[in-house]
């Protein structure tokens, strides 16, 4: 809070000079004469409007957290085939001037009918080395070869003012692993919920400019699965439907350039 004191200090400052000014603008003229006076301190009020916004934009502004999906998710099984995981590569941008934590992240998962529901949480982080192919069959010795999967345990996300941050986090069951959600290939409506704790150093005007966190929800679908795969380490993509079905549209389009003129 010391830049805000400063910055707080500056406006005031500039604040008192507006005002001498303007005093002795006025000082000594007729009404008629102190236009010019006038139309200054309006210019210096207007200047000071401007250093005020400034000021929030910059320093005061409540942190402001909003999260980017991306358009392709990933579904596998951990612990034997037993855990069900959803790997999602998001963005967390804070539009904010002041710092925001995500504290956890929470992921419903529900079929396209509804029937069925279920909960994930915010387990891990994995980079790319997650994402090996499924180990190959050893013949001779009649078994799977083990591939190591390495994840970090999630921590909280602290996302300073006017930053980002970007990853991959693995979801996994909240309550217990079965009866499981994925069984077959089909559409899975997803909702994702950010946990967040900000800076409310400010009080009342923490309080009354709020927002808060809206979450996202959108649907994938799954065109094949298969049990095999993902009990030994692969994985399934889901892809948003909205967002395939607008690449499928344009790649149906004619080719205008292709066309031969009648």
């Amino acid at each position: 809070m010391d830049s805000v004191k400063r910055r707080t200090d500056a406006v005031s400052q500039e604040t008192n000079e507006i005002a001498q000014n303007t005093t002795m603008a006025g000082g000594g003229r007729s009404f008629g004469s102190s236009i010019g006076g006038v139309l200054t301190g309006l210019a210096s009020v207007v200047a000071l409007m401007f250093s005020a916004v400034s000021l929030y934009h910059s320093v005061l502004k409540q942190p402001e957290l909003e999260a980017h999906v991306s358009q392709v998710v990933h579904y596998t099984r951990d612990g034997g085939g037993d855990e069900e995981v959803f790997a999602i590569p998001l963005t967390i941008a804070n539009h904010g001037a002041r710092d925001g934590t995500v504290l956890d992240l929470e992921l419903d998962v529900s079929t396209a009918d509804g029937e069925s529901s279920k909960v994930f949480y915010s387990a891990y982080t994995v980079d790319g080395a997650y994402f090996v192919p499924p180990p190959r069959f050893n013949v001779q010795e009649r078994r799977f070869e083990r591939v190591d999967r390495p994840k970090t345990p999630f921590a909280p996300i602290a996302v300073a003012g006017r930053s980002s941050y970007s990853g991959t986090l693995l979801f996994y069951r909240k309550g217990k692993v079965f009866p499981k959600i994925v069984t077959a290939k089909g559409d899975f409506k997803l909702r994702l919920k950010m946990n967040t704790q900000l800076d409310r150093s400010l009080g009342v005007l923490d309080q009354m400019l709020a927002k808060d966190v809206s979450p996202i929800e959108f649907v994938v679908n799954l065109p094949y699965f298969s049990n095999q795969t993902v009990d030994r380490g692969g994985s399934h993509v889901l892809k948003d439907v909205q967002w395939a079905k607008s690449a499928d549209a344009e790649s149906a389009e004619p080719d205008a350039a292709a066309t031969p003129d009648k």
